[in-house]
């Protein structure tokens, strides 16, 4: 009887321990923080005046986009819609601030000119205004300042018949405002009286009497209701 002793068995060796190993995640934080500025920037450049700080929003989400475009192992679409979406907002702000800006501007330009144009039609009244000068003489000088179609000048005239009368009539408070009137007038070397009378819108705001040789008159007034009128 032979005895052969067998080997012993052994378990398989087990191989060993090894650490799981960490799988980079390709979520790109950057490109959704991009994707979601952009978007808001997006929305608010549609909002007027609003767009003024979405234009820097949509500049920050341009560039974090960017940034996530270079970032290696992360998904290239969402930094790439981020950065899509970033810049268009930037566009849209910067183009419809320009757009609101000149609408407003032209909106209240216009409504300024509407305004100064009613209250120039409601404030331009017609004034008459009346010069005279009468003397015991048959004959006399005068000077006068006028104003006609919106430019005023003086006007003299030398041995004109007695009594001299001179009418026109002026706008007060539109865009050719004269109140400043001026009258004279003169005997010459004939001894005698002369009157010079300024009459604005039926009432007389200026009137003065010389007697003599030379004797010479002058009627002013610088308001219409006569209360700034000097007779010298």
């Amino acid at each position: 009887m032979s005895n052969s002793q067998q080997p012993p068995v052994y378990p398989p060796a087990q191989p060993p321990y090894q650490q799981p190993v960490a799988v980079p995640s390709k979520t790109n934080g950057l490109g959704i923080a991009a994707l979601i500025v952009g978007g808001v920037a997006l929305v608010g450049a549609f909002v007027p005046f609003l767009n003024y700080a979405t234009g820097f929003i949509a500049f920050v989400g341009l560039v974090l986009g960017i940034i996530a475009l270079f970032l290696k192992g992360k998904s290239k679409g969402v930094a790439i819609a981020g950065t899509i979406v970033s810049f268009v907002a930037l566009v849209l702000s910067i183009v419809l601030a320009i757009v609101y800006t000149a609408a407003f501007a032209a909106s209240v330009s216009s409504s300024i000119e509407e305004v100064q144009t009613s209250n120039s039609a409601a404030a331009a009244v017609p004034v008459s205004v009346k010069y005279e000068v009468t003397s015991d003489l048959a004959n006399i000088d005068v000077s006068y300042s006028l104003y006609t179609n919106g430019s005023s000048g003086t006007e003299s005239s030398s041995g004109v018949p007695a009594p001299f009368t001179k009418e026109y009539t002026v706008e007060t408070g539109g865009a050719f405002d004269f109140r400043s009137f001026l009258l004279t007038g003169s005997t010459g070397s004939d001894p005698g009286t002369v009157t010079c009378t300024i009459t604005v819108d039926g009432e007389v705001v200026s009137t003065q009497t010389a007697t003599g040789s030379y004797a010479f008159v002058t009627c002013s007034s610088s308001d219409f209701n006569g209360l700034d009128g000097d007779a010298e």
